[in-house]
């Protein structure tokens, strides 16, 4: 999802004039999570992605690299990633037990080292129930060319 994990998503939900209360199920959590995740990137919000997420997460990026979330935050907080704006599309939510596979796109505007990483993006979060709340533990994103 995402620059340096570029999980993460500005999406807002809004209820249906008039429809019938629904009760959100765990994929729906999720997908508040990741959107939450793109939000606080955004932001820059440090103590929301530290909640997101886990102190073990590592994720890759698309230069292959692997980084741990401390690396995460401080590709973020030094500026060599940036993002300006992120919005998640074709989210998808697969929970088997205590782990949930969250696969989805993004469109950003970000910079990587001061240069334009703007584009598509293709993403895999991995979350783990503790102590029964989620929290990301393993992520991959990809550039999305056109074929």
């Amino acid at each position: 999802m995402k620059r340096a994990l570029s999980a993460l998503l500005a999406f807002s939900f809004a209820a249906a004039v008039a429809a019938p209360a629904i009760a959100a199920g765990p994929g729906d959590e999720l997908v508040g999570m990741e959107a939450a995740w793109s939000k606080a990137m955004v932001a820059r919000d440090w103590a929301a992605l530290k909640r997101i997420v886990a102190p073990d997460w590592h994720g890759q990026n698309q230069g292959g690299k692997r980084v741990d979330r401390a690396a995460m935050l401080a590709d973020f907080t030094n500026g060599t990633d940036r993002i300006r704006s992120m919005t998640n599309h074709d989210v998808t939510v697969r929970i088997v037990g205590d782990i949930a596979i969250v696969q989805g796109m993004d469109n950003e505007v970000s910079t990587h080292k001061g240069k334009s990483s703007s584009g598509t993006y293709g993403w895999t979060d991995i979350f783990q129930k503790r102590a029964g709340h989620w929290v990301a533990i393993a992520s991959q994103n990809t550039p999305v060319t056109k074929e």
